[in-house]
Formats: C-alpha cells, structure tokens, sequence
C-alpha cells in the first residue's frame, strides 16, 4: 500500500502521481502497476456547449408557461381583477428584453432598443386601461418612454460612430439625466396644469452643468486629462 508523501492520501497500485496533489509516487519496494486497468479515466470527459438556440427556446417555455398558467388562474380560480395582465406584459417585455441575447448580430442595437421602447409603451398603455383615470398615459407615460428612447438611441450613437472617450460619454449621459428630469417635471406641471416652471429639476438641471463644465474642461486640458485617465485607470 502506498501514501502521498505530500498530502498523506492512500493510493492505488496503478497510480504514478498523487491524483490529488500531483506528487510523483516512488515506493521501491511497491513498484507501480503499469497492467492493471486504472480506476480513473485519464481522459476527461467532453460536453457538448449550450447553443443559444437552446436558451431561447428555455426562456420562452418559462416565460410563456408563466403568462398561460397566470391568464387561467386569474379566468378560473382568482377572479378578482385582471390581475394576470400585469404578469403577462412583465413576460412579454422580458422575452423582448432578451431577444438580443437569442439572436446576436442579426437584431442591431437601435431596432432591439426600439422594440424595447415599444413594449414598455404598450404594457404601461395594458395599466391604463386599467387604470384609466386622469389620462396620465397620455401626457406623462408616453411622452417619457418616447424622450427616454430617443436619448438612448443618441447615447448609442455616440458609443458606436463617434468613438468617444469615457470622459466624453460622461458628459453625454450627465447631460442627458438633466435633460429627462426636464422633461418630466414640465410634463408633470401640464399634466396638474400648474405653470411651466422648473423646482427639482432645476437643482438637477444645476448639478449637471456644473460636472459637464468641469468634464469639458478636463476634455480641453491634456495634461488635465492625462492625470484623470491615470488616476481613474481609464
């Protein structure tokens, strides 16, 4: 009987290093057994990968069999409400979510982020309907997804063709956060008909102009920007 030197284990007859450390096994008076059939393989196993296609159809069975049971529980055993409605879009919006994911290189990011775009319209347009009061889809929701969509698209624009600097994306994103708070307190004010004015979003408003202008003099100063790319690793 033979034992790693190194880590104590018992090994068998056949073995030439410790399976569990690598130690090569020298025992003069046991010298290893070269005919015995091994009581490992030596050769590792090989598993075919998941092809995406495989995932795909995972995801819809799970996402699909949700909405379905749901819809047949809310018809038949929970009636109170439409309640099944709201699971319903959650799986259709998160079936859209990830179709970039089942089909890379033949959605581009502007159609995936498009259709994204839609389905959250139309699943808050599914709670207005259920909802309906004081139209607040009309002249918040919408108006918001569509502002948010559109400034998206400019992001990935800029991330895709223009080949920015971190520093540069900053300032766009930074821009676009003072841009859609904006936005949605005027939608709100028309929306209560209160007057155009600006409260929260304008310290918002503030802020970020503040780091944009701190951000584009960091931009136009090389040696400025040189220090905060080494600092920051970027």
């Amino acid at each position: 009987m033979s034992y790693c030197v190194n880590c104590g284990v018992e090994l068998d007859k056949t073995c030439k290093v410790c399976p569990l450390c690598n130690t090569r096994v020298i025992n003069p008076s046991q010298p290893v057994d070269e005919i015995s059939p091994k009581p490992f393989p030596e050769l590792p196993g090989k598993l075919d990968p998941v092809q995406r296609s495989d995932m795909a159809l995972l995801m819809t069975v799970i996402l699909a069999s949700t909405a379905v049971v749901c819809g047949f529980l809310n018809l038949l055993a929970f009636q109170q409400g439409r309640w099944s409605l709201y699971v319903i879009g959650i799986c259709v919006n998160l079936w859209i979510f990830f179709l970039p994911l089942f089909f890379p290189g033949k959605l581009t990011p502007y159609i995936s982020l498009v259709l994204d775009g839609i389905s959250i319209a139309l699943y808050f347009g599914v709670i207005s309907l259920l909802h309906p009061a004081g139209g607040w889809y009309g002249a918040i929701a919408l108006p918001v997804i569509i502002v948010l969509t559109l400034l998206l698209l400019l992001f990935l624009f800029f991330l895709k063709y223009l080949h920015s600097s971190v520093l540069a994306l900053a300032v766009v994103i930074i821009t676009e956060i003072g841009g859609i708070c904006t936005v949605v307190e005027l939608l709100i004010n028309l929306f209560l008909d209160k007057p155009l004015s600006l409260s929260w979003a304008a310290i918002v408003l503030t802020c970020c102009i503040i780091i944009d202008l701190a951000l584009i003099t960091i931009l136009r100063r090389s040696r400025l920007r040189n220090e905060v790319r080494r600092r920051m690793h970027i």
